[in-house]
C-alpha cells in the first residue's frame, strides 16, 4: 500500500495519517473496482487488516446482495458521476446494517478518471434511534385513537396540532389531514353564532370551555356533541391552546326532548312514549332523573351495572347518600352545589371520583333541569360519562411535554456550566504543573478533580437532555463505583445497607462512564422507593461467556447486577419495564423513562439488561456489558498529562473564535504555553477579517454563538480555503450539525485540559 494508482501529486504518507485519524470509513478503488487503498476505520469496521482487503474486488468483499444493490452505483461514478445513498450492507459477522455512502471520482493530472473516492458511515445506531421514535410516537397515537371519544389538540390560533382517528370517523378525512381546515361551517346554523363565541372567549381569555352543539358529520347528518376544552399552558404558564374532548349526546338530548314532549302529550300517549323513551335511555351511557332537591326518581341500566346497585336502594336517595360517592368527601360536596345550581335552572358539568365495581374512577358529571313551557325547572337529568382512560392519556401528554422542556432548560444550564469548567479546569490544570509549592500543588489537584467531577455531572445533564452521545471506551466497574460510594451513600440513606461482591475489582467493559454512572444511580433509586422499610441493596460482577443469545453476540461479557430485598414485582410488570413511559408510581413522581434509559444504555454499549423479580421476593437488575481488553486503560478521572507539546509548534499560527472571553484567553493561554502563535476572535465578522490577515494553519471555533453560530463561520471560511483545518470546541456535542457545516472538522467536548487542545490540534495538522 504505497500510493500507486491514486494519480499524481499526492503525498501519500499523510493522506494515511489523516486518513486513518478519521472518524469516517474511507477506500480508494481503481476503474476495474479493485480496493487500492483503504483507511484504518474501514479495516476495524470489516474487522480485519486492511493487508487482506488491499488488491481485492469489492464484488469479493461485499455480500452478494450488497454488491448488486452497489454495482450499477459503482459503474456510474466510475463514469464521472458523483453519487450519495443510504443503503442496508451485509456485514460478514455483524448482520444487516445500514450504511450511508458516497462514490467520489478522482480525476488524475491529465483529467481522466483514475478511480474511485469511498467515503462510508455506518448510520445503523441512528436509524435504531429513528425508528424506536416512530414507534414512541405510534404508540402515543394508538392510546388517543383507541379512546371511545373525539379529542384534539388545538393552538392559540385555533388551528389543530392532533385530531384522533374518532373524529375522522365522526368528521371525515379533512379535519384530521389538514390542521387549519374551517370546521364552523359543520355547525348547525341555530347553534353556530353561540358555539364560535364560546370557544372565541375562551381562546381570549386562556380559559376552559363546556359547550353543547349540533355539527354535521361525514354521512351529512346533524348530531348533538358535548364538548369540554382545558386550557393548555407553556412551562411560563402563557396560554397555548386547549385540549378538547367531545362526545355524542345526541341519545341524551333527545331523550331531554322526548321528555318534554311527554309531558305536553295526551295521558293516552303517555304508555306508548314513555316505552320509546326507555329504551334510548337505556342505550346511554349512566344516567339518572332526579327531583329538584336530587332524591333519584330512575337511573338506566347502565348505572345499575356500573355501581352494582340495584334501582330500588337508589330511588328517593340522593348521589351522595349512595355508597358509590360514600369515600369521597370532596365529590360529595360537589354534587351538593351541582344539584342546587340546576334545580336552580342552570346545566352545570364537573369531574369526581366515585366507586364502581371495576374501582376508583374519575367521571364527568352532567346535571341539567327540565323545564316547563315558562322555563320552570320539573326535574333534573343527570349523565355520567367515564373519563379515567382519557385522563390517563392527558396526564401523559403534559408528562411528556413537561419533560421535553425540563430538558431544553437542563441542556442550556450544561452548556453554560461547561464553558465556566473549561476555564476552570484549564486554569488549576496549568497551576499544579508550574507551582513548586507542594501543598498549593495538593490544593490544585483536589480542587481540579472537584471541577472533572463537575464535569461529569454537566455530562449526566446533557446526556438526560439527549444532547450528548454515548462514548463507548473501557470502563473499570469497581472504579467507577468505588467513586460512586459518597453518592450512593447521600440517595440510599441510612436505612439501606450495602454489599459490594466483585469477581475481579479492575475488571473491565465497554461502556460510557457518564450514562453507566447515571444507570446505576438510577437502579440504585429504584430499589430505594421499592425497600420503604429499609433492606440491602447487594452490587455484583463476574465474567460470563455467551455462545447463544437472541439479543447478544456471542462472546465474553461482564454481568453486573444490582439486587434488593424490597417488595418486588408481578410478571406482567417486568414484562413492561423496559418500556418507555411505563411506571407504576403516580403521575410527577416517575418519568416511566428511568428503566428504558438504563436498557438504551446497555444496547447502545453492545450489551442488554433484564430483570429477575417475583413478589415479596425483592427485584435483581442484570446489566451484561461486553468485556474490554485487559490491555485498554479503564476509565476513572481524566489523568494528567504532560505540558510539553505532542508536535512541533514552531511557527503555526492559530485563530480562536468564541464568544465568551475567559474561555477565549483560556485557549490563548494554552496556546502560547504550547509555543503556538494565535490571534483571538469575538465574532464572526472579526474571525472573517483574520482569517485573510493572519492566514492561520488552524481555526478553532466555538459551535453557539450569538450572531453566526460556529457551523456558519466554518462554512464561510471552508468556501474560500477548502484545505483549512478546523477544530470545534462546545459543551453540547452537535456532530451532525458540525459535519452537515465542515465535515472534516475535528470536535473537543468541553471542559478539556491544555494537553487534549494541543493533542487535537497536533491530529489535525497531521503530526
Amino acid at each position: 500500500m504505497d500510493g500507486a494508482g491514486l494519480g499524481e501529486g499526492f503525498d501519500f504518507h499523510a493522506l494515511l495519517g489523516i486518513a486513518d485519524s478519521l472518524p469516517v470509513m474511507m477506500a480508494f478503488c481503481s476503474t476495474d473496482l479493485q480496493f487500492r487503498f483503504v483507511n484504518r476505520p474501514l479495516a476495524d469496521w470489516f474487522e480485519c487488516p486492511r493487508s487482506q482487503l488491499l488488491g481485492r474486488s469489492i464484488k469479493d468483499v461485499m455480500n452478494a446482495r450488497t454488491y448488486e444493490t452497489r454495482r450499477p452505483l459503482l459503474e456510474a461514478a466510475a463514469k464521472g458521476q458523483r453519487q450519495l445513498f443510504v443503503a442496508e450492507f451485509h456485514h460478514p459477522t455483524r448482520g444487516l446494517l445500514t450504511t450511508r455512502s458516497e462514490y467520489i471520482p478522482h480525476y488524475d493530472a491529465r483529467g481522466e478518471i483514475a478511480g474511485i473516492v469511498l467515503v462510508i458511515q455506518d448510520v445503523s445506531e441512528q436509524r435504531s434511534t429513528e425508528i424506536a421514535l416512530r414507534e414512541s410516537e405510534a404508540r402515543f397515537r394508538r392510546i388517543a385513537d383507541s379512546a371511545p371519544v373525539l379529542m384534539w389538540v388545538s393552538r392559540k390560533d385555533g388551528s389543530r396540532d392532533f385530531a384522533n382517528e374518532a373524529c375522522r370517523e365522526y368528521f371525515g378525512d379533512t379535519v384530521v389531514d389538514d390542521p387549519r381546515s374551517d370546521w364552523t361551517d359543520r355547525i348547525h346554523p341555530d347553534d353556530r353564532g353561540r358555539v364560535v363565541e364560546t370557544i372565541r372567549s375562551a381562546r381570549e381569555k386562556g380559559t376552559a370551555y363546556d359547550l353543547i352543539g349540533r355539527l354535521k358529520t361525514r354521512e351529512g347528518e346533524y348530531r348533538w356533541l358535548h364538548a369540554v376544552g382545558q386550557p393548555r399552558f407553556d412551562p411560563e404558564g402563557n396560554f397555548i391552546g386547549h385540549i378538547g374532548t367531545a362526545s355524542d349526546v345526541t341519545g341524551t338530548k333527545e331523550a331531554e326532548l322526548e321528555l318534554r314532549r311527554e309531558v305536553a302529550d295526551q295521558q293516552g300517549e303517555l304508555a306508548q312514549t314513555e316505552a320509546r323513551f326507555q329504551a334510548v335511555f337505556e342505550s346511554l351511557e349512566m344516567v339518572g332523573i332526579m327531583a329538584l332537591d336530587g332524591s333519584y326518581l330512575e337511573v338506566n341500566r347502565s348505572v345499575v351495572e356500573g355501581l352494582g346497585i340495584t334501582i330500588e336502594e337508589m330511588r328517593g336517595h340522593k348521589p351522595w347518600e349512595i355508597a358509590a360517592f360514600a369515600p369521597f368527601d370532596d365529590s360529595k360536596e360537589k354534587l351538593v352545589d351541582m344539584v342546587e345550581r340546576a334545580a336552580a335552572g342552570e346545566s352545570v358539568t364537573g369531574e369526581m371520583t366515585i366507586r364502581t365495581i371495576e374501582g376508583d374512577n374519575q367521571i364527568m358529571v352532567t346535571i341539567k333541569p327540565v323545564t316547563d313551557a315558562d322555563g320552570k325547572p320539573l326535574f333534573l337529568v343527570g349523565e355520567g360519562r367515564d373519563v379515567t382512560e382519557l385522563k390517563i392519556a392527558q396526564d401523559q401528554l403534559r408528562q411528556a411535554q413537561k419533560m421535553e422542556a425540563l430538558g431544553q432548560l437542563t441542556g442550556g444550564i450544561a452548556h453554560d456550566f461547561n464553558n465556566l469548567l473549561t476555564v476552570v479546569v484549564g486554569g488549576l490544570d496549568l497551576i499544579a504543573k508550574r507551582v513548586e509549592d507542594e501543598k498549593l500543588k495538593r490544593y490544585a489537584e483536589n480542587a481540579l478533580s472537584a471541577a472533572e467531577r463537575g464535569a461529569r455531572l454537566t455530562g449526566q445533564l446533557l446526556a438526560f437532555s439527549r444532547t450528548q452521545r454515548l462514548e463507548v471506551a473501557p470502563v473499570t466497574v469497581g472504579r467507577l463505583i468505588e467513586e460512586m460510594r459518597p453518592l450512593l451513600r447521600n440517595v440510599l440513606g441510612p436505612g439501606i445497607e450495602k454489599q459490594f461482591d466483585f469477581q475481579d475489582q479492575d475488571m473491565k467493559v465497554m461502556a460510557d462512564s457518564t450514562q453507566l454512572e447515571v444507570a446505576i444511580l438510577n437502579l440504585a433509586i429504584n430499589a430505594r422507593d421499592a425497600m420503604t422499610d429499609g433492606g440491602l441493596l447487594r452490587f455484583a460482577s463476574r465474567r460470563v461467556t455467551v455462545s447463544e443469545d437472541h439479543e447478544l453476540e456471542p462472546g465474553d461479557y461482564i454481568e453486573l447486577s444490582i439486587a434488593d430485598t424490597g417488595e418486588g414485582m408481578p410478571q406482567d410488570v417486568v414484562d413492561r419495564a423496559f418500556d418507555p413511559f411505563f411506571t407504576t408510581k403516580e403521575v410527577g413522581k416517575g418519568t416511566g423513562l428511568g428503566l428504558s434509559m438504563v436498557y438504551g444504555m446497555a444496547r447502545q454499549s453492545g450489551g442488554t439488561a433484564r430483570i429477575a423479580s417475583m413478589p415479596g421476593e425483592g427485584t435483581t437488575v442484570l446489566l451484561y456489558l461486553r468485556n474490554a481488553d485487559d490491555k485498554d486503560e479503564g476509565r476513572g478521572v481524566p489523568v494528567s498529562g504532560s505540558l510539553k507539546p505532542r508536535c512541533d509548534t514552531r511557527g503555526k499560527k492559530v485563530l480562536v473564535v468564541d464568544d465568551d472571553e475567559q474561555v477565549r484567553s483560556y485557549i490563548c493561554a494554552s496556546l502560547d504555553e504550547s509555543g503556538y502563535a494565535f490571534a483571538e476572535a469575538a465574532d464572526g465578522e472579526t474571525a472573517m477579517k483574520l482569517l485573510k490577515q493572519f492566514e492561520p494553519d488552524v481555526v478553532i471555533l466555538d459551535y453557539i454563538m450569538p450572531g453566526r453560530s460556529g457551523a456558519e463561520i466554518a462554512a464561510a471560511m471552508l468556501e474560500k480555503d477548502p484545505d483549512l483545518p478546523i477544530l470545534f470546541v462546545s459543551g453540547y456535542n452537535e456532530t451532525d450539525a458540525i459535519r452537515e457545516a465542515a465535515p472534516d472538522a475535528a470536535l473537543l467536548a468541553k471542559p478539556f485540559r491544555p494537553d487534549a487542545l494541543d493533542a487535537a490540534i497536533c491530529d489535525l495538522l497531521g503530526d
